[in-house]
């Protein structure tokens, strides 16, 4: 049974269903598997005549995402709650790095992947199977009438069965990864077991607490000190000097030297290291894709990919799959 709210009036924000990484898909009737975009998770609002579109963690970041406002204020309803990821698509796949250039150049054609509909024109959907909220979200998807705007917004489509298979083609095809959804589960705002990401490769947030001088003039550094927070402090997780075009070198040490502090935010960085380091507070996390990682828990060949503004430092934390078969279980009992 659904519940009502004001048929135009502009749905509140909705803490975001997460998912949980495990180390292969899922398999089952049961489960439905759709892409795994690389961009910035967004809720969109839209009633009362106007349209919000806010990060996972709730910030209002409609300005940063302006060219979405009207396609998404075309759509044929009153009001509206959609989930979804705005990216951007370059050589046939969604790219972060891209995403941030479009940011902030302005220049890049910004893309919402919708995946879910939690209200629409009063009613609340978030009890309802899965299965029924993507029904309801691809006919009003289908009903557009500027047609020219199409583009701006895609129904993210999903099969059914054959998680290996699908898991497989993402990775064939250069994709970030799959998310496997029970078709018949309601949303929950919390990481659940019902929705599970499995990813290609090794990539993840980490917290930037220091850098590099670099001996290149040209250079404002030559690496960036990364943490993870680990029993409640930051734990030294290596070092990055890849990834960064001359524009971000720029943008990045501006920020280092806003945000500058004397000592280690980490107590476990190794002394060279830390000897020819300089600090930053522990606050900006930077998108990270790596190889692997040592036995000591350092990042092994790693790239910056962008500084995520939408997640805050103290979340980060390391990500550890759990086992697929194990999760399922669990949930099964639940």
């Amino acid at each position: 049974m659904t519940r009502r709210a004001a048929r135009n009036g502009m749905p509140a924000f909705v803490k975001p269903q997460l998912a949980t990484l495990v180390d292969a898909p899922p398999e089952g009737e049961d489960w439905i598997y759709e892409t795994k975009f690389d961009g910035y998770r967004a809720l969109a609002g839209i009633g009362d005549g106007r349209v919000t579109i806010w990060t996972r963690s709730g910030l209002d970041w409609t300005d940063k995402f302006a060219s979405l406002v009207a396609p998404l204020g075309a759509l044929p309803c009153r009001s509206a709650l959609l989930d979804g990821e705005i990216a951007v698509r370059t050589d046939g796949r969604t790219d972060f790095s891209a995403l941030q250039n479009a940011l902030s150049t302005g220049k890049g054609e910004l893309i919402y992947y919708v995946f879910d509909l939690l209200h629409l024109d009063g009613e609340d959907l978030t009890r309802e199977p899965l299965r029924d909220r993507k029904a309801l979200l691809k006919a009003l998807l289908s009903k557009r009438k500027e047609r020219v705007l199409d583009r701006a917004l895609v129904y993210s489509a999903h099969r059914s069965g054959g998680g290996a298979a699908a898991f497989r083609k993402a990775c064939k095809d250069g994709l970030e990864g799959i998310i496997a959804k029970r078709a018949g589960d309601p949303y929950r705002s919390t990481r659940s077991l019902s929705w599970l990401k499995v990813k290609c490769g090794l990539e993840q947030e980490f917290v930037i607490i220091g850098w590099e001088p670099s001996d290149k003039a040209s250079r404002p550094f030559s690496s960036i000190l990364l943490a993870v927070r680990e029993k409640g402090r930051l734990r030294y997780s290596g070092r990055v000097g890849t990834g960064f075009s001359d524009s971000r070198l720029d943008e990045l040490a501006a920020l280092f030297a806003r945000h500058a502090r004397d000592s280690a935010p980490a107590p476990d960085i190794p002394r060279p290291i830390a000897r020819n380091a300089h600090f930053i507070a522990p606050v900006l996390v930077a998108e990270i894709a790596f190889r692997g990682w040592t036995a000591d828990g350092l990042v092994r060949q790693g790239s910056f990919k962008g500084l995520r503004g939408d997640k805050p430092a103290r979340a980060v934390v390391r990500e550890r799959p759990k086992p697929t078969a194990a999760v399922t279980r669990r949930k099964k009992r639940q």
